[in-house]
């Protein structure tokens, strides 16, 4: 039931116990709305113990995940469940498969559900810096402008970082090894590299030339690295003494994996994120309008699910291919339109 939140302690010792106790909880994230938690099983009456609980609105059961839809107080309950679940007592092993969509779509809501909102802050700089500019044209050249122009863009450009760091998590391996990954692909170094390459200049790697792939404001390279890590470190873990596994696991994960990444993993997730894009972006230019209708007509169906997260690395790469997207205008159109249904 939908009533004002008091104790935000109570609740998440309610929900937790309501679901079978933190032992059955492998992971736990939100999104704005909504606690997302992910069980080994779901008790036959968790949806109607948790449904009833003052401050929770409803429970919606998909995608692998029992999703609490509590509202804008989520973050406060989530700290507080956050504090009741050892979430490194579980193993990646207990996490149920479920279909490959399933699966997509979770990874997807874990990766960017915690960090989607400092990307719309720093959207929301850009367009603030779009509106002074266009009142005094002269801003653009001032010092203050490019200070907060570089401000905006810092979190697009250094994405990769953000995405190690909750990938990491989501996939059960060691944050830091991920994120010196990441940083390498981000790297002036790199793209001093990359710059070279796509000028013209043969540069290899063990006598395996490289492509000039950038990695700054990418979405599925970084991750499938993570993906791909995962797996190795805990290969890596087995085979290395304990006494030197602290030093050497980094050392060997990170040799194998920056130089995997931007010889086949880097190159081939760019093509298969680059590919989305511009299938989206060829309907789109084919026929507006029925992109429009589509989109617009089926966001909220797709949100009431929790499945909208599968979306975000098209937008994203729209973002950084083309430097706008139009996916966003039309589901905008869908949420004020509904904005209008509810005061009318």
């Amino acid at each position: 039931m939908a009533q004002n939140i008091r104790d935000y302690e109570k609740l998440a010792v309610d929900i937790v116990e309501a679901v079978g106790g933190k032992e059955n909880i492998i992971n736990a994230t939100r999104c704005a709305t909504r606690l997302r938690l992910v069980l080994k099983e779901t008790p036959k009456d968790a949806n109607k113990k948790v449904s009833g609980l003052t401050g929770v609105i409803t429970v919606v059961e998909n995608n692998g995940q029992f999703q609490v839809v509590i509202g804008t107080h989520v973050g406060k309950v989530f700290d507080k469940v956050q504090t009741l679940v050892d979430l490194d007592e579980n193993s990646a092993e207990d996490t149920p498969k479920g279909s490959i969509v399933n699966r997509v779509i979770a990874t997807m809501s874990a990766v960017f559900a915690p960090f989607i909102y400092i990307l719309a802050a720093a959207g929301l700089l850009q367009g603030c810096l779009i509106i002074i500019n266009m009142i005094n044209p002269g801003f653009a050249s001032t010092g203050t402008y490019e200070v907060l122009s570089f401000i905006s863009w810092a979190p697009f450009t250094f994405l990769p970082i953000f995405i190690a760091i909750t990938a990491s998590k989501h996939f059960k391996c060691n944050t830091f090894i991920a994120v010196a990954c990441c940083a390498a692909l981000v790297s002036p170094d790199w793209a001093s590299i990359a710059s070279r390459i796509a000028g013209g200049e043969a540069v290899t790697f063990l006598g395996i030339g490289l492509a000039e792939t950038t990695y700054t404001s990418t979405v599925l390279p970084p991750l499938f690295l993570v993906l791909a890590l995962s797996y190795l470190e805990k290969f890596v873990d087995k085979i290395i003494p304990e006494v030197v596994k602290s030093l050497f696991t980094p050392f060997i994960c990170i040799l194998i994996m920056v130089p995997l990444t931007i010889l086949v993993i880097g190159p081939v997730s760019d093509g298969v994120a680059t590919a989305i894009a511009n299938g989206y972006n060829a309907l789109y230019n084919f026929a507006p309008v029925v992109a429009a209708a589509v989109i617009g007509g089926l966001w909220q169906v797709v949100v009431i699910f929790g499945v909208h997260w599968g979306v975000t690395p098209m937008v994203l790469a729209n973002f950084d291919m083309y430097g706008q997207d139009t996916f966003q205008a039309f589901q905008t159109m869908a949420v004020v339109a509904q904005m209008g249904a509810a005061f009318g």
